[in-house]
């Protein structure tokens, strides 16, 4: 199976992704790199650098890759984004950050390992809190100063060094909205390629209802009925989106109850 990426685009044939070893006597003239990228189903995959012209190929063409959460279901998803961000990852660190030399993939492992200093470098993940905040049957979304208008999702920030993810969701939550959490429930965890985050999404009670935008980051934060929720909101697979149709089920189970 392969993975054909055009720059940071990603190279389709007939609507999907993922091309099989029929496509690679084409694609093979307009293959600059190879990285193997395990296995996807029991069939081994690998990720093909191509060249622009690629995208000439009768048949073939090139999407964004966030265009792609609309059109291919979750796990062939998480394929396409281990793709893009290793090839990112090795274009990143062909050089040694402390000592300046060049670096080699591990014979043994998936790390870039520099000879000179014997530094080991591994794929870059940078974990991330998201959560729905609630109370009773209202949940708490924001929307980002640089967002569309109308547009609102659950409070989200970076885990910080020698934080848990329960601290950084409690410090992202009151230093973005002003409100206090409790009773924090893991709901699960989705790959971000965007540029290379794990995003661990969370449902939270709140301890009180005042709201206290930053102002910085977020420019509006408001309480939504679960049957009158915004008219624009991520879809459901992605984490924020999950975690919203997580909390409207919850809430309508409550309510027939």
């Amino acid at each position: 199976m392969i993975v054909g990426v055009v720059g940071r685009a990603i190279l389709i044939f007939e609507h999907t992704p993922l091309m099989s070893t029929e496509h690679v006597d084409v694609l093979k003239f307009y293959c600059q790199r190879k990285v193997m990228l395990g296995q996807w189903q029991g069939v081994d995959c690998e990720v093909w650098e191509c060249l622009p012209e690629a995208r000439d190929i009768d048949g073939f063409t090139v999407v964004d890759l966030r265009s792609l959460l609309l059109t291919i279901d979750a796990s062939q998803f998480a394929l396409v984004c281990r793709a893009v961000q290793l090839l990112e990852w090795r274009d990143n660190h062909r050089f040694c950050g402390r000592c300046g030399g060049s670096t080699q993939l591990s014979s043994s492992e998936n790390a870039l390992m520099c000879h000179a200093c014997e530094l080991y470098n591994y794929p870059r993940i940078s974990p991330c809190v998201i959560v729905v905040v609630t109370r009773g049957e209202y949940c708490l979304l924001a929307r980002q100063a640089h967002w569309a208008e109308g547009l609102f999702s659950a409070v989200a920030g970076f885990v910080e060094a020698g934080e848990s993810a329960e601290s950084a969701l409690r410090r992202e939550v009151y230093e973005e909205v002003g409100v206090v959490i409790r009773n924090v429930r893991y709901v699960g965890s989705q790959s971000w390629p965007f540029p290379g985050q794990l995003m661990l999404g969370f449902i939270a009670e709140a301890v009180d209802e005042d709201i206290t935008v930053d102002g910085v980051e977020i420019s509006e934060a408001r309480w939504w009925h679960y049957s009158k929720m915004p008219s624009a909101v991520p879809p459901p697979n992605v984490m924020s989106g999950k975690l919203i149709q997580y909390f409207i089920e919850e809430a309508r189970q409550r309510a027939r109850n």
